[in-house]
C-alpha cells in the first residue's frame, strides 16, 4: 500500500494513499477538537509516558525483547538495585506499540519485586487471566526499569498515577486498546505537571548526601554492637583467595560485611559492602569469589583501587528478616562503594583519609539507629 507522509506542527503521520484528502482532513479536525479526559487511560497515552521516561535524567532499561511468561524469566532483571518501574503489554517483541498497565517502585531490587508480583501480584493476575476481561490474546507482558530510587521514584510514581488511569493500579478490568494518542498531541492537551517532574529529576540527580561507609566505619561497628547478637569478626587474616574461605561458618548465614584494612593489626576498618545470605556464610562467600558469578570478593581482588588493602569479613548471626532490616538501614544512611547507585554505577574512589567518631555522628547526624535496633528486636520476637 502506498503511503503519504504528512507533517504537521506537532506530529508527523503516514496514511494509506487509498484515503481521500477530504476524509483525512475530517479525521484530523475531529482529533484536534477532542478534549483529553481528566484521567486518560495509560494505555492510549503510552507514547507520552514513553516520552516522560525519555526526559528523565537517568538510565531507563527497556526489557523489550522477551515477554515475562514464567518465573524463571525474571532472573534477567537487576538483582542489585530497584527503583521506579512500569509494567506494560505489547503485541510482539518487535512492536513499538506499548500499553502501560501498572506503575510501581521497588525498594529492594527489581528482580525481588517482580518475583513477588509473579507469586501473588500483578504478574500472577495477568498469567492467570484474572485481571483483564476483554480480548488481549497475543499481548505479552514487559517492563521498564529506571534508576530512579527512594523518594524521587515515589514522587514520580505519584505524578503518573495522579495523571493517568493505570488499569492494574486502579483495579480496572478492561483495557483500552484503541488508537494511541501521539505524544505531542497528549502534551498539548494534557496539563501534565512538568515542573514537579523536574524537581524530582533534580533531586534524583543531585549528589549523594549519605555518609560514605568507609568514613562511618566506627558507627557501623557501634550499631552492630547494639544489636545484642553474636558478631564474629574475622580480623586476623585477610581473604586472599577462595582457599581462605574454609574458616567461615558452613551451617548458618545472616548479615555480613566486607571491609578493608591496611594490615591485620590495624584498628581502622573500612566497610565497603553489606549483604544478607539465607545460605551459609561459607557458601555465599564462595560465590562472591567466583569470577563467573561476578562476586564482590572477585571484584575486590581484581580492582586496582583496592590493591593496597586486604579484605576481611564480619558475620552476624541474625535471622534473614532481621538481617534485611539492618542491611536496608545501612544502605539508606551510608554509601557503600560496592553497592551500585541509582545510575547503576559503582563508586571508584575510596574515602580512607579519616573516620568520623561515633560521638560526633550521634550528636550531629540524623541517623535513627535506635529505631533500627527496635525493629530488629520486634522481628526477633515475632519469630519465636
Amino acid at each position: 500500500t502506498l503511503l503519504y507522509t504528512i507533517k504537521f506542527e506537532f506530529f508527523t503521520c503516514r496514511v494509506p494513499s487509498s484515503i481521500t484528502m477530504m476524509d483525512f482532513l475530517n479525521c484530523i479536525c475531529f482529533t484536534s477538537s477532542k478534549k483529553m479526559e481528566k484521567y486518560p487511560s495509560a494505555e492510549v497515552c503510552g507514547p507520552f509516558i514513553k516520552l516522560v521516561l525519555d526526559e528523565l535524567n537517568c538510565n531507563v532499561l527497556l526489557y523489550d525483547q522477551e515477554p515475562i511468561v514464567r518465573e524463571e524469566s525474571l532472573v534477567k532483571y537487576p538483582g542489585h538495585l530497584g527503583g521506579l518501574y512500569i509494567l506494560y503489554l505489547k503485541p510482539a517483541p518487535e512492536s513499538d506499540v506499548r500499553y502501560p498497565v501498572y506503575v510501581g517502585t521497588a525498594g529492594d531490587s527489581f528482580r525481588a519485586r517482580l518475583r513477588r508480583h509473579a507469586e501473588n501480584g500483578v504478574i500472577r493476575a495477568v498469567w492467570d487471566g484474572k485481571f483483564i476481561t476483554n480480548d488481549v490474546e497475543g499481548l505479552g507482558l514487559y517492563v521498564w526499569c529506571t534508576h530512579f530510587q527512594g523518594e524521587p521514584a515515589r514522587k514520580i510514581k505519584t505524578i503518573l498515577r495522579d495523571t493517568f488511569d493505570f488499569a492494574q493500579n486502579r483495579g480496572r478490568e478492561e483495557l483500552d486498546l484503541g488508537a494511541q494518542y501521539p505524544a505531542e498531541w497528549t502534551n498539548n492537551q494534557l496539563s501534565f505537571p512538568w515542573d514537579e517532574l523536574s524537581k524530582a529529576d533534580e533531586e534524583n540527580s543531585s549528589e549523594d548526601a549519605r555518609m560514605k561507609s568507609e568514613t562511618g566505619g566506627l558507627f557501623i561497628r557501634f550499631l552492630l554492637d547494639q544489636l545484642n547478637v553474636n558478631v564474629d569478626m574475622y580480623d586476623g587474616e585477610e581473604i586472599k583467595d577462595s582457599g581462605d574461605l574454609a574458616k567461615f561458618p558452613a551451617h548458618y548465614g545472616g548479615l555480613y560485611l566486607f571491609y578493608l584494612k591496611a594490615e591485620p593489626a590495624s584498628e581502622l576498618r573500612f566497610p565497603i559492602y553489606v549483604g544478607v545470605t539465607k545460605q551459609s556464610f561459607k557458601e555465599r562467600f564462595t560465590r562472591h569469589a567466583d569470577c563467573h558469578f561476578n562476586g564482590v570478593l572477585h571484584k575486590i581482588w581484581e580492582a586496582a583501587s583496592f590493591q593496597e588493602y586486604g579484605v576481611y569479613a564480619i558475620c552476624a548471626n541474625l535471622q534473614v528478616k532481621q538481617a534485611k532490616i539492618v542491611k536496608d538501614f545501612l544502605h539508606e544512611y551510608f554509601n557503600f562503594p560496592l553497592k551500585r547507585n541509582r545510575f547503576g554505577e559503582l563508586r571508584e574512589r575510596l574515602e580512607t583519609a579519616e573516620q568520623t567518631p561515633v560521638e560526633f555522628i550521634l550528636n550531629n547526624k540524623d541517623i535513627p539507629w535506635e529505631g533500627c535496633v527496635e525493629q530488629v528486636e520486634a522481628a526477633a520476637e515475632t519469630q519465636l
